[in-house]
């Protein structure tokens, strides 16, 4: 897990801090807007120091005597909180470790302030008392690392999203697109499951990587052990463990499964190049140009459009940086039948090779 050092820390605290006084002024001055609220909310479920700066703020507020209107001088809308931009770094990190009681007490205090929906996103501590966090996302070209209330870190790879809870014993995480790398945490009273696609992961710590696409679910083992079963719900799937099919891979392993079929794919791989994007590195063997497009579309804004559907099939092997996506492009025009057109900047075709 990538660990900011110190001058960071406090370059984000001060920037937090900053986010957070904005946002008390703006919303105490009585001319929040439905908008505003909702970029609100979604700042606070963003990062759970914001929720700490927002009360300590509010509440040093409160002791001043100025629960509402603006202090003089003050700003009629939240300068720094839209620090969702394209400058915003493109790996972070945080943890939802620290969002205990007193923190979500005053984050549901905070939310019947200002009219925002928090209902539904019990305190996770670590008596695994019912879990369920908002959803965790990644824009084009980030990487995040989560570490989740069980101590599993989950690295989220460009432009994916997951959901996380744990309920009737169970630790469950759904991807919901993308690709995600997974350091569980060991608990075997407390299985861990991943739901991708039509397929469902169980572990009980171990670490691995799990892509989905439109039409597939990969899985690929770097340690331990880890079951795959063509399954949708964990607790069903979790009192019938022992009859349920499944297939167990260790180290080196690595399933491919398509979506709505049985049918899957078992390669052996080394785990030590398995999950490569985490570091920004992408590598691919005999694998379709269609799948490596798919992949480029969470790390590339550009519309990628096949003049010919055969181009699709094209069996590609290929290891570039994920910022390198054009030197990529004159490798493959040079090394396969086919032509690529860059001449609109929003847009590359490919089409076959004259």
């Amino acid at each position: 897990m990538v660990r900011p050092d110190s001058n960071k820390n406090k370059g984000h605290t001060e920037r937090v801090e900053a986010q957070a006084r904005s946002w008390a002024v703006y919303l105490h001055s009585g001319d929040a807007t439905a908008d505003k609220l909702a970029e609100f909310e979604a700042w606070l479920a963003a990062d759970a120091d914001h929720a700490i700066a927002y009360h300590d703020y509010e509440q040093i507020m409160m002791d001043l005597g100025m629960p509402c209107g603006a202090p003089e001088g003050a700003q009629s809308g939240p300068s720094e909180p839209a620090f969702l931009t394209d400058s915003a770094p493109k790996r972070s990190s945080f943890t939802f470790r620290s969002l205990t009681g007193g923190v979500m007490a005053a984050a549901f205090a905070l939310a019947a302030t200002v009219g925002v929906s928090l209902y539904e996103r019990p305190v996770p501590d670590a008596g695994f008392q019912t879990v369920d966090l908002p959803a965790i996302e990644t824009r084009i070209a980030e990487i995040r690392d989560v570490e989740l209330p069980d101590g599993t870190v989950v690295t989220l790879g460009a432009k994916s999203r997951i959901d996380y809870k744990f309920e009737d014993g169970l630790r469950t995480v759904v991807l919901e697109e993308g690709e995600a790398y997974f350091d569980v945490a060991p608990d075997k009273a407390h299985p861990f499951y991943v739901q991708a696609g039509d397929r469902l992961i169980r572990v009980v710590g171990t670490q691995f990587d799990v892509r989905q696409s439109s039409a597939s679910v990969m899985v690929a083992v770097v340690e331990g052990v880890v079951e795959v079963m063509k399954a949708q719900d964990p607790e069903a799937t979790e009192k019938r463990h022992d009859t349920v099919a499944k297939d167990v891979l260790t180290a080196g392993d690595k399933v491919t499964a398509t979506i709505g079929e049985t049918q899957r794919l078992i390669e052996t791989i080394d785990p030590e190049k398995a999950a490569s994007w985490r570091t920004g590195w992408l590598a691919y063997e005999d694998v379709s140009l269609d799948d490596i497009i798919a992949d480029l579309h969470r790390y590339d804004d550009r519309n990628f459009v096949f003049s010919d559907a055969e181009l699709r099939h094209v069996r590609v092997t290929a290891a570039f940086g994920a910022e390198d996506v054009d030197q990529f492009l004159y490798a493959l025009e040079a090394s396969y039948p086919l032509s690529v057109d860059r001449s609109d900047p929003s847009k590359v075709i490919f089409l076959p090779a004259s």
